[in-house]
């Protein structure tokens, strides 16, 4: 895996969430990082609640460089400046246990958690080593629906900054007692004395 860069205008992005109508309306949108993009409509994913500090940036696409793999790039297309490095957390965290509410589904269009695709946010110092993710705040995706919706929380167990690459706790070094590794979260029935959703 090479260092993650930020290379301008590098014909090697491309988009990673197929879309099935290629040829559809194409948009074009200047960003700070890779130039001009070309995308079609299919591939816009709608965050409506937007990122924790950003709610109102509400248009994103995920951009992905083979030589980057398995991080891929979450840029807005309401900012050209903004853009963030995002990771499958199982890949690095096979014990990490996310609980979500039915009502925290309904904005992705899902009844299933195992429906969505979950990433983290990824900060990146100047030592790749130290390289982090914030596993209190996942992000899910539909995939088929182009929805995207930010969870916060509410467990102790995780923070806005797990080391990725060292210093990983046995309880997400391994899987989950009955998990197969591969991401599956679980969803909590909701509650008339639940907190209020984030």
């Amino acid at each position: 895996m090479r260092p993650i860069a930020s290379p301008q205008r590098n014909p090697k992005f491309f988009y990673y969430m197929n879309n099935p109508n290629p040829a559809g309306q194409k948009l074009q949108f200047e960003t700070t990082r890779f130039g001009e993009i070309e995308i079609a409509d299919g591939d816009v994913i709608a965050m409506p609640e937007g990122l924790v500090g950003f709610n109102t940036f509400r248009r994103w696409t995920l951009l992905k460089d083979p030589e980057q793999e398995p991080f891929l790039w979450l840029q807005s297309l309401d900012d050209g400046d903004l853009a963030f490095v995002v990771v499958n957390p199982f890949i690095f965290f096979p014990g990490y246990d996310i609980k979500v509410k039915q009502s925290e589904l309904a904005p992705l269009q899902l009844d299933d958690i195992t429906k969505a695709e979950v990433l983290t946010i990824v900060t990146i110092p100047s030592n790749p080593m130290d390289l982090t993710a914030n596993l209190r705040g996942p992000l899910l995706f539909n995939v088929e629906a182009k929805l995207a919706k930010q969870l916060v929380l509410i467990d102790d167990r995780y923070n806005t900054r797990h080391f990725l690459l060292h210093d990983v706790p046995p309880d997400l070094a391994a899987p989950r007692d009955g998990g197969d590794g591969n991401g599956q979260a679980a969803k909590e029935p909701d509650s008339s004395s639940d907190e209020d959703d984030n």
